[in-house]
């Protein structure tokens, strides 16, 4: 099955409907369950099925890029359910492979 491109918003729609896509670019793409700014994790799909995004930007303290924060979380936020601190994750034992 080929992988979906697409825009950064239609990256994180494909997402939301737990298909596969990746950006033009392929610099922000989804396997479905996971979302991911370049081979980081942004986002995944709760064993209940709900959309979380993690929250790397600076007023979290966990900026990644002006790319993840400008351009691949704001479309991530919009289709999510749940948007967490990604400190919530540090040291626990989430794994999200």
């Amino acid at each position: 099955m080929s992988i979906n491109r697409t825009t950064n918003s239609g990256v994180a729609e494909y997402w939301a409907r737990n298909e596969k896509a990746r950006s033009n670019n392929g610099n922000f793409t989804t396997d479905g369950a996971r979302l991911f700014s370049y081979s980081t994790v942004i986002g995944f799909t709760s064993e209940e099925g709900k959309k979380v995004v993690l929250d790397y930007t600076a007023s979290t303290g966990n900026f990644l890029s002006m790319t993840t924060s400008t351009k691949h979380l704001p479309p991530a936020k919009g289709v999510c359910d749940v948007v967490l601190n990604p400190t919530h994750f540090q040291n626990t034992d989430k794994n999200f492979e």
